[in-house]
C-alpha cells in the first residue's frame, strides 16, 4: 500500500506531503527507532570508524583529547558517540536540519554487542577506557542534549556549514557518511572550503560519499542521470544525490586550498542499467565514472603548496 500511494503521487504533492511538520515528526520517531536496531546501533558504528581510521593509517590514540566535528549527524548521533568512546575532548555534531531523536539513543547502545565495540576500537584506544565510557553511555538511560553536553557532544543543528561553522576552535576531525552526495551542487565547494579552513595544524577528515541515486537505491541506482538540469532542484539533489561523479569530486578535493586528499577507495555497481539518455548537466568521463557508488576520501591539512600536475 505504501509502495501504491508513493507511485500514485507526483514529486510535487510528495514534496509537499514530505515537508509537513506532521510527517516530518512521525517520519523521525519511527525510522530512527529502525535505523537504533539496524544500521546506526553503536557497535556498528564503532566497526565502521575502526575501518576508516585503518584505511587512511591512523594509529593508537588518534581521538585523544581531540576536537571532532561531525557532518550529518543525523537522528541518533551514534558515530559521535564513538568518537567519545575513543576519547574526544569534544564532538560537535551538526546537522542542516534538527533531525536528533533523544528517546532512540539508547536502543542504538544498548542493542549493541559491546564485545564488538571493545573489540573494534581498541586499536585506536585504551581497552579500559573504552570500557568505562561504555558504561557510562549504558547508566544514562534517558539520554538529553545536556547529558549529551557532559559527555563533550555539542549537537548544533540547523546549520548550513557552507556557510558558518559551528565554532571559533581548530577541529582536528572532521567526518561525513553519506552526507556529501546530499549537498546542493552550489554549496559543496563552500562547505568543504569552510571545513578545511577550520582543521587544526594537525587537522583531517574523511568521508564517505555514496554516488548513487538515493531514490530507488536496490533496484534503480542510477535513475537521477535522465533528469534535465532545471528540473533537478535543489530539493531533489538533498533527497536523491547531487549527481556529482567520482571525477568531479577528485577535482573539487584537488582544487582545495591546505588540503592534501586522496582516495582511499572506491566502489562500482555493475547490476544497475544506466538510462538511455544521460543529461548534458551530468559531467563524467566515460562509463565506470557513471557507476562509481562509493568514495572514501582522505585529507590532511597541509601548509605546502600545491604543485599543479
Amino acid at each position: 500500500m505504501k509502495n501504491l500511494v508513493k507511485n500514485l503521487l507526483d514529486e510535487r504533492t510528495k514534496s509537499i506531503i514530505i515537508s509537513s511538520d506532521l510527517y516530518q515528526s512521525l517520519h523521525n520517531k519511527v525510522h530512527s527507532s529502525k535505523l537504533a536496531v539496524a544500521g546506526k546501533r553503536l557497535d556498528i558504528c564503532a566497526n565502521e570508524v575502526a575501518i576508516y581510521l585503518l584505511m587512511v593509517g591512523k594509529e593508537k590514540y588518534a581521538l585523544r583529547d581531540k576536537i571532532c566535528l561531525e557532518i550529518g549527524s543525523g537522528w541518533l548521533l551514534t558515530h559521535s558517540l564513538v568518537f567519545y568512546l575513543l576519547g574526544a575532548k569534544k564532538v560537535y555534531a551538526t546537522d542542516i536540519y534538527p533531525l536528533l531523536q533523544l528517546d532512540n539513543i539508547f536502543k542504538a547502545v544498548c542493542k549493541s554487542v559491546d564485545w564488538s565495540i571493545l573489540d573494534s576500537l581498541s586499536t585506536f584506544e585504551d581497552r579500559e577506557m573504552i570500557y568505562l565510557r561504555l558504561n557510562k553511555l549504558l547508566s544514562l538511560k534517558n539520554f538529553s542534549v545536556e547529558a549529551l553536553h557532559d559527555l563533550g557532544i555539542e549537537y548544533v543543528a540547523p546549520i548550513d556549514l557552507s556557510q558558518q561553522l559551528p565554532s571559533k576552535e581548530k577541529i582536528d576531525f572532521v567526518f561525513s557518511k553519506s552526507v556529501l552526495e546530499h549537498v546542493p551542487v552550489e554549496d559543496v565547494v563552500p562547505l568543504l572550503e569552510n571545513i578545511v579552513s577550520s582543521l587544526s595544524e594537525d587537522g583531517f577528515m574523511f568521508h564517505l560519499i555514496h554516488l548513487e541515486d538515493h531514490k530507488n537505491l536496490s533496484e534503480r541506482p542510477f535513475d537521477f542521470f535522465a533528469y534535465p538540469q532545471e528540473a533537478y532542484s535543489r530539493e531533489l539533489q538533498s533527497r536523491w544525490g547531487n549527481r556529482i561523479r567520482r571525477s568531479q569530486w577528485k577535482q573539487i578535493f584537488s582544487n582545495l586550498k591546505d588540503l592534501d586528499s586522496k582516495f582511499v577507495f572506491e566502489w562500482s555497481c555493475q547490476h544497475g542499467k544506466l538510462p538511455e539518455k544521460i543529461d548534458s548537466s551530468v559531467q563524467y568521463i566515460d562509463e565506470e565514472d557513471l557507476r562509481i557508488s562509493h568514495i572514501g576520501v582522505f585529507g590532511e591539512f597541509t601548509s605546502l603548496p600545491k604543485v599543479k600536475s
